[in-house]
């Protein structure tokens, strides 16, 4: 992230179909929709791998580069698709039509080594925010895994009794088709 002398570096971020100001200032004060919040991230050591630290909370963060002001982020159990762009490309790319896009869906990764025991979906079904996709089974209890948001099922890699990791693509996703 750059800045210009003492000045807060913005930058705007579409999260989940929500649009979000955040700016970056001297001594590394975050600001997020103009609230200060005590923000640190830091390597692990291991490749794509942080140590986010958000107003006292710790979280660990996986972080990948998909092109463009695209982020691949895992968090907390859930896969997000993140854009970012400097504050000063987004009103350009507004002004130049780009600005009503819709968010792309995060592909399904396994939160935690399992076995699949069930899946609840194929390629090409349409699926709603909230809607069942597959169960994982981990430490002795099955995990109900469910849609992030509305979409398209582009592809599931894993079959029922296929172990998996943490990490592990389970369902592919791609924009669910207008109506």
């Amino acid at each position: 992230m750059s800045r210009r002398g003492g000045e807060l570096a913005a930058y705007i971020v579409e999260l989940l179909g929500e649009r979000h100001r955040v700016g970056v200032g001297p001594g590394g004060t975050v600001h997020i929709d103009g609230r200060e919040v005590d923000a640190e991230l830091a390597p692990t050591g291991a490749p794509d791998r942080h140590r986010l630290l958000l107003d006292g909370a710790s979280h660990a963060l996986a972080a990948g580069h998909e092109g463009g002001g695209g982020w691949r982020l895992a968090l907390g159990g859930r896969d997000f698709l993140v854009e970012v762009l400097e504050e000063r490309a987004a009103r350009l790319g507004a002004l130049a039509g780009g600005g009503g896009q819709k968010p792309r869906v995060a592909s399904l990764s396994a939160p935690m080594p399992g076995l699949v025991v069930r899946i609840e979906v194929k390629e090409g079904d349409e699926v709603e925010e909230g809607e069942a996709l597959l169960i994982v089974e981990a430490m002795k209890m099955e995990n109900e895994l469910r849609a992030t948001a509305a979409a398209r099922v582009a592809r599931v890699p894993v079959r029922p009794g296929q172990a998996v990791e943490k990490g592990q693509l389970l369902v592919e996703f791609e924009e669910a088709q207008e109506a």
